[in-house]
């Protein structure tokens, strides 16, 4: 018996992860991802004697995405009847979950075979590392398709930041947002991507979790905020990677994402900043509806607008108005 296979047996056959995967229409990509996950807990398993378990919460899609899942028996599958956003399927799924950490995965992810393998080993404590029992969140490195860098793992974007981002120079920002990374050594960030990230349940718990007011975007953003504040550490580890289709799920949905993108960038900016960060954010919001607007006027530019100039509401009060 290995020593990860007499530390289970010790806390009775706890696992060491539990992987979360929120779904809503994703038939198209969800067996690649789910296939990839066995194979890096299969390693796992092999490697260390820890043990994972995979939970797939399905926002109510309505396409073959549930048929696809339940062909593999291994997977526990929770169906919700109303799709009430990524945070809210995360923490149906951590309810279940019993590992000690929690993996947040993108269904348009496909992880690497040894990913799960670097992050336990970077979490294993020895003598000439920091203490691990103070990292809450590790942050997988993503890769495009075809195998370039996905840059990922940033500080906390700026207010004028985000604005001008919102007004067409996303990628000057981004220079800025990643400035004095190194992508090829582990190294400790403001925030990590969405996509593909660990996030330890003593953590998780701690602060509550993802705020659920978030349907889509922002919500690692403004968890990561809240782990740091509450003195935990934010990893970024180049060793545990994940091929990324970004943009997959999202594109799916476009004025739904958009809207989403929007609500949650005010929630967000008005939370950590105040309500005149948020008046500047509104701003640059309404002048990029404008552009839109212009080269191609759509029926969500008029839910946006809406949105945009009223008090905040609840996200399904303008998800409803789309239908």
């Amino acid at each position: 018996m290995s020593a990860g296979e007499r530390q289970n047996a010790l806390i009775g056959m706890r696992p060491f992860l539990s992987a979360i995967i929120v779904t809503h229409n994703a038939a198209p990509f969800v067996a690649d991802c789910l296939q990839s996950l066995r194979r890096a807990c299969l390693r796992l398993r092999e490697a260390t004697g820890q043990t994972a378990e995979i939970i797939v919460v399905d926002n109510a899609s309505c396409d073959e995405t549930i048929a696809v899942v339940r062909r593999f028996p291994d997977v526990t599958l929770l169906v919700n009847e109303d799709n009430e956003g990524f945070a809210a399927g995360i923490h149906r799924g951590a309810q279940l979950a019993s590992g000690e950490w929690l993996l947040v995965l993108n269904p348009d992810c496909v992880l690497d075979e040894n990913a799960l393998v670097a992050l336990h080993d970077f979490l294993a404590p020895h003598p000439s590392s920091p203490d691990p029992h103070r990292i809450g969140v590790v942050g997988f490195q993503l890769l495009h398709p075809d195998g370039r860098l996905q840059p990922s793992g940033r500080r906390f974007p700026k207010v004028w930041e985000f604005a001008l981002a919102a007004l067409g120079f996303q990628r000057c920002m981004e220079t800025r947002w990643f400035a004095g990374r190194n992508f090829s050594v582990p190294q400790e960030v403001d925030e990590v991507s969405g996509a593909a990230f660990a996030i330890r349940r003593a953590a998780f718990e701690q602060v509550g979790g993802m705020d659920d007011g978030f349907f889509l975007f922002f919500e690692e953003l403004d968890l990561c905020r809240r782990l740091k504040a509450a003195g935990w550490r934010i990893v970024s580890l180049p060793t545990a990677k994940a091929s990324h289709a970004w943009g997959a799920s999202v594109k799916r949905v476009p004025a739904l994402a958009r809207l989403a993108q929007q609500h949650s960038a005010l929630r967000y900016f008005r939370r950590h900043h105040g309500c005149a960060a948020a008046m500047l954010v509104r701003f640059a919001l309404l002048l990029q509806l404008l552009g839109r607007f212009l080269r191609r006027p759509q029926r969500w530019h008029l839910v946006s607008l809406r949105l945009l100039l009223t008090p905040p509401r609840p996200f399904r009060h303008w998800r409803q108005l789309l239908r």
